[in-house]
């Protein structure tokens, strides 16, 4: 037992030297080095696999364009108001595909009378009367029958059905001034229904292509 307590009393002795003290300070100062140099270090360790964030101008730069009309390519067009014009900057007056067809229509009554197109007989086809009235729809037995169309020489038109050579069923008579009767007609070219213009509209009769109204 004195033997095993003077062994651990040299020992003690050993590590109380002064030259032993000074490697032990050594250590721990060395060992304090290192984990402050892991604590910093490992912020900067850690953010090495993330990507920087993208600037301002080079967000900009990745948005895709705009593409560019023709309006901000020709500063001739963007000072335009409308695009309904031709390349001198005129306006170009629009017109209705009913306007060309009834146009198209009076152009025949100068070609001469008689069938200008079609089957005038049995079929679908185009005449011209002594009037200079121009028809263009259905024929049957050299009578109109069915959907038709009259365009009268001094600017009126009537749209609708047809029997027996007369206006008959629903149809719709043009004026020239713009107004416009829409009803059932009966024989002889006489209708009931409503006569519109200037924006109102009243119950009225059509008798001779003549509007009469209560």
């Amino acid at each position: 037992m004195q033997e095993r307590r003077s062994l651990i009393a040299a020992h003690k002795n050993r590590f109380s030297k002064p030259g032993n003290r000074f490697w032990k300070k050594r250590f721990l100062l060395a060992l304090l080095c290192f984990f402050t140099l892991v604590f910093f270090s490992f912020p900067l360790l850690s953010g090495c696999g993330k990507p920087k964030p993208k600037t301002n101008s080079e967000l900009e730069r990745l948005k895709p364009k705009k593409k560019k009309d023709d309006r901000e390519m020709d500063p001739d067009l963007s000072a335009r108001e409308y695009f309904d014009e031709d390349a001198q900057g005129k306006p170009v007056e629009k017109k209705r595909p009913s306007e060309d067809r009834d146009s198209e229509l009076r152009g025949y009554s100068k070609k001469g009378l008689g069938c200008k197109k079609g089957n005038c007989k049995n079929g679908e086809g185009i005449y011209v009367y002594e009037t200079r009235d121009v028809y263009l729809g259905n024929f049957s037995n050299e009578k109109r029958q069915g959907r038709g169309i009259l365009v009268y020489s001094d600017g009126d038109k009537y749209e609708g059905n047809w029997s027996t050579d007369e206006k008959s069923g629903f149809g719709t008579y043009f004026f020239r001034d713009g107004s416009v009767f829409r009803g059932e007609f009966s024989g002889g070219g006489a209708g009931r229904g409503k006569f519109s213009k200037n924006g109102k509209s009243y119950q009225c009769r059509l008798e001779s292509r003549k509007i009469l109204c209560k």
